[in-house]
């Protein structure tokens, strides 16, 4: 499976969960400060971190967001986070049916500052797959 293909998978089962409005294809977390996120939360975002390569498996690491908006008197983050967490628990057992080995790591509650007031939580993780060969590289050979 490839890093394109699992990427699908996640997003896939991400929209899933019947609050998400929006997913950040960039991965990059910060890119709900762009205006065409305004209108498309609860959010979702899946960061890369890194990755290890061997002979037979490729294990990525990921960072996935859960993100909504807090009202202005803030009194929806312990519902916002209780979402997430939530969230994370179905997204666990959607990922789980996949056929990777899904490692899940902490889940951790916050609150940012984006365009608009925010809640939710993190979770990271490290999904372990087979690596997949498409042809026989073409090695050459070099006369010293």
């Amino acid at each position: 499976m490839t890093l394109f293909e699992l990427t699908n998978i996640i997003h896939n089962n991400a929209k899933k969960w019947n609050n998400i409005n929006g997913i950040v294809e960039s991965g990059d977390i910060y890119d709900l400060n762009k205006d065409e996120y305004q209108e498309k939360y609860s959010a979702f975002c899946a960061t890369q971190t890194t990755h290890l390569i061997n002979e037979y498996y490729t294990t990525f690491g990921f960072t996935f967001f859960y993100v909504d908006r807090l009202t202005l008197d803030k009194s929806n983050k312990i519902e916002i986070q209780s979402n997430a967490v939530q969230f994370f628990q179905y997204f666990i057992q959607l990922m789980l049916a996949e056929d990777i080995d899904f490692e899940y790591g902490e889940v951790v509650p916050f609150t940012e500052r984006f365009t608009a007031e925010c809640a939710g939580a993190y979770m990271t993780c490290k999904i372990t797959v087979k690596n997949q060969t498409l042809c026989t590289p073409n090695l050459r050979e070099t006369n010293i």
